[in-house]
């Protein structure tokens, strides 16, 4: 889960997101700056809203020609396209290549584009030349980008000169435990965070690391303990919401689960992992009803990954209820779709599928595979 979550579920962004859609509504000026407003476009692009992230950064442009960080925006989105040329293109425009957040924009266009030694070669010399009071942060942010592109061996190893580096840099215990847990080291993030959480004891982030590696081996209950301790922390935090649901779906609790979900998705209505875990937990309740609604929401967004499945569980939700026109239009859309989970839900009409075999006993489960969109990490 990215810590972007819970920026932009805090009071300071939400109220710059409130300015600015009055301002869109009523014409009336806000003050925003060129920082807000291209947070609030990646706001909107996380929520699969890419109209509206696109408006917000040609206003930003608009009042902040020269600004770097909207020009960083476009640069990862053309990324996110795959137009190399014109990504470095926006990139080398940028007047203050010494910046910041340039140089971690060229490493992350390195490791998109497959070019992974140039961006190591960068991001440790950035370290290397960043002063004493910096530096700890500049090789944190380095070692997150590293795992996100799935460096773990890499990750790990600069982890843990941060730590021999900057042994009072706390918050470098707890990334290693993320790190650990991508791994699937859930033991090592285990013993890792036992021997240092009274250093940190109101370090959410440490406490969720915890909770996650627990999930990962089924200690459900240890799990439920580390998470209730980043929630006290802060109650509506939404990585600990999220958590806590997971936690609760992968233990059979679904009732409770749906609670936590709709806490999360009050903040975050098209998450599309969580719509859909909710929807799970909602047909093992047999709110088939309230489980359409979830998966309507999720085939209706730009770019679903996993539409097949989508419909497939559409079609299962009318066919419960008795909807049989409806369940035969959902098969047919799900047919054209390459995968879907018809032969698990309708195996009297799918029954020869060569992965029949490898689908979980139960399809309404949170899934465990880190592949799945259902996947909650």
């Amino acid at each position: 889960m990215s810590e972007e979550y819970n920026y932009f579920q805090g009071k300071e962004f939400r109220a710059s997101l409130a300015a600015y859609e009055h301002m869109l509504a009523t014409g009336e000026t806000a003050e925003l700056d060129s920082e807000t407003l291209t947070d609030i476009a990646e706001y909107y692009a996380m929520n699969m809203q890419d109209e509206e992230a696109n408006r917000c950064i040609r206003y930003a442009l608009s009042f902040y020609p020269d600004s770097i960080d909207p020009q960083i925006f476009l640069a990862r989105q053309q990324m996110f396209y795959g137009n190399q040329e014109e990504a470095w293109r926006i990139c080398n425009a940028i007047a203050d290549q010494e910046d910041h957040e340039v140089v971690f924009l060229r490493a992350e266009l390195f490791l998109h584009f497959q070019k992974s030694e140039e961006a190591f070669r960068l991001l440790l010399a950035y370290y290397r030349e960043t002063d004493q009071e910096e530096a700890p942060e500049h090789l944190y942010d380095s070692i997150t980008l590293c795992k996100d592109y799935g460096f773990g061996e890499k990750a790990l190893e600069w982890v843990k000169m941060l730590r021999n580096d900057f042994p009072d840099y706390l918050p470098a215990i707890a990334l290693q435990a993320e790190i650990h847990n991508y791994r699937h080291e859930y033991q090592d993030a285990i013993h890792l965070l036992e021997a240092n959480i009274e250093k940190m004891p109101y370090d959410s982030r440490a406490w969720l690391q915890l909770a996650e590696a627990h999930l990962w081996l089924e200690h459900h209950e240890e799990a439920i303990e580390a998470v209730d301790f980043a929630l006290a922390i802060n109650s509506e935090d939404a990585e600990g919401l999220i958590m806590r649901a997971n936690i609760l779906c992968d233990s059979s609790r679904m009732d409770e689960a749906h609670e936590y979900y709709v806490r999360f998705l009050h903040y975050f209505p098209n998450d599309e992992r969580a719509n859909f875990l909710d929807a799970q937990c909602l047909i093992n309740m047999e709110q088939y009803r309230m489980a359409i609604g979830r998966l309507e929401r999720l085939v209706s967004m730009p770019g679903c990954v996993a539409k097949g499945d989508y419909l497939s569980f559409l079609a299962y939700c009318h066919n419960e209820l008795g909807h049989e026109e409806q369940s035969l239009h959902y098969r047919k859309q799900a047919e054209k779709e390459p995968s879907n989970a018809l032969h698990h839900l309708f195996p009297e009409f799918y029954p020869d599928t060569e992965n029949k075999d490898d689908l979980p006993d139960n399809p309404f489960m949170c899934d465990e595979n880190p592949d799945s969109p259902a996947h909650p990490f």
